[in-house]
């Protein structure tokens, strides 16, 4: 194997010391494929500087600000070398066998760009089984259902993926970019699914590959949280609004 076939997988620090230590365990426990991973925190004053020092499989990126999701994800791809690069947010916890699905189905097409898995709460239920219908309609399927046997459990095609588990090939950095770095908090993975489609790629949920996701455990309040994406919402419309794709669009 090439130092190169492996994935860096990518996570992005903003007080919330306690989750990421459980992330990064589950990591280290549950990844059944070659990795390397890379912090970039925010500016953190929790704590979670000192401990990601002390890591020694961990390449940590300090930044003394906070300088927004989407650009502290671009520090951390360029960080690495990986064939593949995958974000993960700091409040998941992976399961065992979790990456080598997504690995595959990344693998099995040219075409496919990005690839996300299924996500459960802390009480197994549904938080995420990709988003279909359209970009002016979006639907994320899934929300808040039990996790029953059978349930999105087909891999599929879909106009977006929760940018909690979000898995990219690097080959198309030249051709996609990463992530818009205008977007300082939330749409910065619509955004690039929305490009990925509109180039002629694949965005793909794989169901055969799970984790938990602790929804909203940033620190930032309701208040603040809104007003960003109220901000992104503003700015995917406002660039995406002349843009059509052809009847693709709609799953």
């Amino acid at each position: 194997m090439r130092p190169e076939d492996h994935v860096d997988i990518v996570i992005v620090s903003y007080n919330t010391c306690s989750l990421m230590r459980v992330c990064l365990e589950s990591v280290k426990a549950h990844t059944d494929y070659p990795y390397r991973v890379t912090v970039v925190d925010n500016g953190s004053t929790d704590g979670s500087r000192d401990f990601l020092r002390a890591l020694d499989w961990v390449t940590v990126v300090l930044n003394e600000v906070n300088r927004g999701y989407a650009r502290a994800c671009n520090q951390g791809a360029m960080a690495g070398s990986g064939a593949y690069i995958l974000f993960l947010n700091s409040d998941t916890s992976v399961t065992p066998g979790w990456l080598s699905p997504m690995v595959r189905c990344a693998a099995s097409d040219d075409r496919v760009a990005v690839v996300g898995n299924k996500l459960l709460d802390a009480r197994g239920r549904l938080v995420g089984a990709g988003v279909v219908g359209t970009y002016d309609k979006p639907r994320m399927r899934g929300w808040g259902e039990a996790n029953d046997p059978g349930c999105y459990d087909r891999q599929e095609d879909v106009i977006s993926i929760c940018g909690a588990c979000f898995l990219i090939k690097r080959d198309f950095i030249p051709v996609l970019g990463l992530f818009d770095e205008r977007y300082f908090f939330y749409y910065e993975d619509t955004d690039y699914c929305r490009n990925a489609r509109f180039r002629g790629y694949r965005v793909v949920y794989c169901p055969d590959s799970w984790i938990y996701h602790y929804v909203a455990q940033s620190p930032t309040n309701q208040r603040t949280r809104n007003s960003m994406l109220t901000q992104s919402r503003r700015l995917f419309r406002e660039k995406w609004g002349e843009q059509r794709l052809d009847s693709r669009e709609r799953y």
